[in-house]
């Protein structure tokens, strides 16, 4: 096991990170764009289809070890399912009716559920402490915050919408612990990968066809150039750089990507797609990020950021 000590955020480590950020910060408008032409289980199909063929070029190239188990396929099937193939499609889904800039500020919910799952699977040291509840209240709040708190005498297809992406980032959360729980350290992460996204490929695949026939593949230049963005860069390169990042820096260093992602998202929206935020979309996100500082154990850097901020 490598000590905490041993992990660092240097140059090349930032580098990754702010990579890392951009390119799943940028997957939301890619995701907006591809859904103008394609219903979302279509998206999801063509997506991981891209980004499994580019995983298993990169295992060959790499001249990883591919030979699994019977037993191993099954719990990394599981993983398929969990990480990808149903929170793909509740997040494509719920972007044909939300901003890119909200669904990006929805996606930093996962370490609230992770927070929640973590307490009562992963034991004693992962239990629920002071701040993580006081973190998991604020975020409470900032979620409620964006979505309103009228929302239950006027609910409409955005709020339908808004929930189908924290129904995502709940399988994300899920995902990460069944990770840490069944599939087996000794197998290579990008193989895991690569089979978790194979098989997501074949479900999500006959779900597509039955749900919305067959892709007829006559799509605009704009249309295939997001998807190939989305399979490619923000789906199988960056599962790349993800695991280079976790053993280089560490898990706790990674997370940061919770605070940088929405930065990318929501800029990419503004000057894209014309998106803006409102008042209460503002305070959320705030809420929010402040919630997820509690639960990282991070309040105390954030709180400065937003006074030194303030004061300026």
């Amino acid at each position: 096991m490598v000590n905490q000590t041993e992990f660092k955020m240097g140059k090349i480590e930032w580098i990754m990170l702010l990579a890392l950020s951009l390119l799943w910060g940028s997957s939301f408008i890619n995701l907006k764009i591809s859904l103008t032409e394609l219903e979302p289980f279509t998206v999801v199909f063509l997506r991981v289809s891209v980004a499994s063929i580019a995983l298993l070029i990169w295992c060959f190239i790499r001249k990883k070890n591919m030979h699994l188990s019977l037993k191993e396929h099954i719990i990394i099937f599981g993983l398929g399912m969990v990480l990808t193939a149903i929170p793909f499609s509740f997040f494509t889904w719920g972007q044909k009716y939300i901003s890119t800039s909200m669904a990006s500020i929805f996606n930093g919910t996962v370490p609230f559920f992770t927070a929640l799952f973590a307490h009562f699977l992963l034991g004693q040291s992962e239990r629920l402490t002071i701040n993580k509840v006081i973190g998991l209240l604020i975020g409470l709040l900032g979620i409620l915050t964006i979505i309103g708190f009228d929302v239950l005498t006027s609910f409409d297809l955005t709020n339908l919408g808004q929930l189908s992406i924290i129904a995502a980032c709940f399988f994300y959360a899920v995902s990460g612990i069944y990770t840490r729980l069944l599939v087996p350290n000794h197998i290579d992460n990008t193989v895991i990968s690569t089979y978790s996204l194979i098989w997501a490929t074949l479900v999500v695949g006959v779900v597509a066809i039955y749900s919305d026939g067959i892709p007829t593949l006559d799509y605009s230049l704009k249309v295939w150039t997001s998807i190939t963005l989305l399979g490619v860069l923000s789906t199988a390169v960056t599962y790349v750089i993800l695991f280079r990042l976790i053993k280089r820096a560490g898990a706790s260093n990674t997370s940061l990507t919770t605070f940088v992602i929405p930065i990318f998202a929501i800029a990419i929206g503004i000057i894209f797609l014309g998106e803006s935020l409102e008042l209460n979309e503002v305070i959320g996100v705030l809420l929010i990020l402040l919630g997820v500082s509690f639960i990282q154990n991070m309040h105390k850097t954030f709180g400065k950021i937003l006074f030194s901020k303030a004061k300026i």
